[in-house]
């Protein structure tokens, strides 16, 4: 079977306009933050590149659709990367102009040709933007925010393989020519149109994820903001800063902190699967319990969005471990007094301070280790870091 341009530009614009319109139909029902308003915006860019790659494709003398096109494409990868650096908090104001100028330079490489041009008038500088943009994003998911998040890898992924993609798809063009067979062939619309739906229908799916997760599920509130209220659990540097200090002082008195790590992996799941208002619910039973239930003069952390971990002073590994029990049952019972869909999986991970583990990093990262393996234990609800 052999697929024409204007057939497969069709089938693309079909795939990347419902998948950018059911993304961004979402974050408008979520009043979503500027995370998802940012990517929102990366997928009109594309729904745009497509319906412009169509109409030159039916109508091959309209030329200005091949800027506008062109232009859209690279505005695309370019709002990818920017919402991926504001996910990890990152300045997107120098980066934005990096796109707009990248974007304009796209349609100004097409429009210095003009209708003799063809439609791989500008491909050069779009190929080139192509390269670089997703190769920003798919460092900027590898990094920060990103960092744990499994799902994250996916997107570094289909990022790379763009990259990679079109700085091959560059060196062929500028090498064999545009009317050559390996280009046309090999590395001309028909075989990108596909890459691009598969490309686009892993993104879609991804960044829902991602943002799922951010939306309403680490329980993180910035103490210094004007006008926050303090929930009772602390971000995560602060939490490690009072468990550093809480573990120097208590090996001057032969003290034995311990850290115990509580952990969904679920929430990002369900809340895909079930509604982001589930997830919400369980998270808030979730962290209740762990403050109602724990000693009164304890630390809790946020330990991003599928951990809360808590450290207090004990006489005793088996003291640590019924508090970890305690804290299962009450974090179950919370659970379960919800009305969800499903009950996530939860794990407890309890370690301890002694004379060869005093770092309070190293004992977050033990005690979280433990919580993973209790999750998937069938013999304990509790694990604890030997």
């Amino acid at each position: 079977m052999e697929l024409d341009v204007a057939t497969v530009s069709v089938m693309t614009a079909l795939v990347v306009i419902t998948a950018g319109i059911l993304f961004i139909v979402e974050t408008v029902l979520r009043e979503d933050d500027a995370i998802g308003r940012i990517w929102s915006i990366a997928f009109l860019a594309g729904i745009l590149a497509s319906v412009a790659y169509a109409v030159w494709a039916f109508v091959p003398e309209t030329w200005g659709a091949v800027a506008v096109g062109n232009a859209a494409f690279v505005a695309s990868s370019g709002f990818m990367w920017l919402g991926c650096r504001r996910y990890s908090a990152r300045a997107v104001g120098w980066a934005e102009a990096v796109v707009v100028v990248a974007a304009l330079a796209a349609a100004t490489a097409v429009i210095v040709e003009g209708p003799d041009g063809g439609g791989w008038a500008g491909a050069e500088v779009m190929f080139l933007a192509l390269c670089v943009l997703p190769a920003a994003a798919a460092w900027e998911t590898v990094r920060g925010s990103f960092v744990g998040i499994r799902t994250s890898l996916a997107l570094a992924f289909v990022f790379s393989i763009q990259s990679v993609y079109y700085l091959a798809r560059l060196i062929v063009l500028l090498t064999a020519g545009q009317d050559s067979d390996a280009f046309l062939v090999w590395w001309g619309t028909v075989p990108t149109s596909v890459l691009t739906v598969v490309l686009t229908i892993v993104v879609v799916v991804t960044v829902s994820v991602l943002r799922a997760e951010r939306a309403g599920l680490r329980g993180r509130r910035r103490l210094a903001a004007p006008g926050a209220a303090f929930s009772g659990i602390l971000e995560p540097v602060w939490f490690e800063r009072f468990l550093a200090d809480a573990v120097n002082r208590g090996s001057t008195r032969a003290e034995r902190i311990a850290v115990i790590s509580t952990r969904i992996d679920d929430l990002g799941l369900v809340s895909t699967a079930f509604g982001a208002s589930e997830a919400e619910s369980l998270r808030k039973a979730w962290h209740d319990a762990v403050r109602l239930h724990a000693p009164t003069q304890t630390w809790i952390g946020d330990d991003g969005s599928d951990g809360v971990v808590l450290s207090t002073v004990v006489d005793s590994e088996a003291d640590a471990r019924r508090l970890g029990a305690t804290l299962h049952r009450a974090i179950y019972d919370g659970l379960n007094s919800v009305e969800v869909s499903v009950i996530p999986v939860l794990g407890v991970g309890v370690a301890l301070s002694d004379a060869s583990r005093a770092d309070a990093s190293a004992l977050i990262a033990a005690a979280r280790t433990a919580a993973a393996e209790a999750a998937v234990s069938e013999d304990t609800s509790v694990v604890v870091s030997r």
